[in-house]
């Protein structure tokens, strides 16, 4: 164990690129969970954010490389712990590949894999884990009764704004709205599986980021769930809000 991380160390330290060095990665037994520090965890958190994965800055694998890690199984529908293992090094090599829409720069929410990408020019620059319309029946503003679904189709961004807004069902952390009040938000919970009244939930440090990647106008295409991604369809526009 110690040549392996000898090796490791000293990749690090020449300049020498874990692509060179693969097999020193495959060969090291330890997988990296949240708290864990290591020079390997700089590596991986390099590695992440060169992917598109947003993970954290430095050597400590934390909730912010947790949830990277979390968006990088669902992407290659893994078991989704948040634990980066020996086997999973090679996939970060692979380039996430997304079928071409007639629009180069847009935004993509898979509901099935539970992530969100924004797409420049064709590539995936940025993938987030959310938390997407859960499917119960919940109690409305206007005191209907109404199924957690989250619309998919073809959108754009139609409106948003900077910081909290607070509705009936929650508070939104910088919301972008693609349909009525459906919504692509922070949230302070984005659990691995649909929870959300409709809206897509994003952590509250995507939300922060992502205002960089989003603009209004932008598309948006939402798939995955009951529709394959080249079967888009607009459902009628519902005006309340949603979380």
């Amino acid at each position: 164990m110690f040549g392996v991380w000898a090796l490791a160390i000293a990749l690090l330290s020449t300049g020498v690129s874990f692509d060179e060095g693969d097999a020193a990665l495959a060969a090291q037994p330890s997988d990296f969970s949240y708290g864990d520090q290591a020079p390997l965890v700089a590596e991986l958190n390099r590695r992440l954010n060169a992917a598109g994965f947003n993970a954290d800055e430095g050597d400590t694998f934390g909730r912010e490389t947790r949830h990277a890690v979390y968006a990088f199984q669902k992407h290659h529908e893994l078991p989704v712990d948040g634990v980066f293992t020996t086997d999973m090094w090679d996939l970060l090599s692979e380039p996430i590949e997304l079928p071409h829409q007639r629009h180069a720069d847009r935004v993509e929410v898979n509901l099935g894999k539970q992530v969100l990408y924004v797409l420049e020019n064709q590539e995936v620059v940025y993938a987030a884990p959310i938390s997407s319309g859960n499917g119960e029946l919940y109690k409305t503003s206007r005191g209907t009764r109404a199924y957690a679904v989250t619309p998919e189709g073809e959108y754009s961004f139609e409106r948003n704004i900077d910081g909290a807004r607070r509705s009936f069902l929650g508070t939104l952390y910088n919301p972008y709205y693609f349909l009525g009040g459906f919504a692509v938000h922070g949230s302070g919970s984005v659990p691995n599986y649909p929870d959300s009244h409709g809206c897509v939930r994003v952590t509250m440090w995507d939300s922060e980021k992502l205002k960089d990647y989003f603009f209004l106008g932008q598309p948006v295409y939402i798939y995955g769930d009951r529709t394959p991604v080249l079967e888009m369809y607009r459902p009628p526009l519902r005006h309340f809000d949603f979380y």
